[in-house]
């Protein structure tokens, strides 16, 4: 079992993972910061 390419295959779906988490996590803190959903971030919106 060669592990070069099973570490591969991981980066590529941690990194997709991690994209998506961002981009989920921006629109959420968006969404709040609009008055779109009712809650805060204290931390982002101040």
């Amino acid at each position: 079992m060669k592990r070069g390419q099973l570490g591969i295959i991981e980066f590529k779906y941690f990194i997709i993972g991690l994209l998506i988490g961002i981009i989920l996590a921006l629109l959420l803190v968006w969404l709040g910061s609009s008055g779109i959903l009712p809650f805060k971030i204290p931390l982002v919106c101040g």
